[in-house]
């Protein structure tokens, strides 16, 4: 199953995922591009549609499935943990 959607998975109380939303939030507003904001620590369906694309984020995160991750469903591409600006928008735009 293939989407147009840009991904953002993060958990309700993840500190790194906190701290990232300033720059998914500069990130919209500089680029007009909307992340698709998945919580996934309280959401079943949202943290099954994670895990349904751990072959891709798990390596992206260094081995392991955790947050903050971000899935591109156009190039099927993900990113992982401390994401600037730059690489955020290199992600997204392919």
């Amino acid at each position: 199953m293939s989407g147009t959607r840009l991904i953002w998975f993060h958990g309700k109380e993840c500190p790194h995922c906190r701290k990232l939303a300033p720059v998914v939030d500069q990130f919209e507003a500089e680029t007009g591009i909307k992340l698709e904001r998945l919580e996934v620590w309280h959401n079943e369906e949202n943290a099954k549609l994670m895990r349904s694309l751990a072959d891709t984020i798990a390596p992206a995160c260094g081995g392991d499935l955790g947050v903050p991750a971000f899935y591109n469903e156009v190039t099927g591409k993900a990113i992982c943990g401390r994401i600037d600006m730059a690489k955020l928008v290199a992600w997204a735009k392919g």
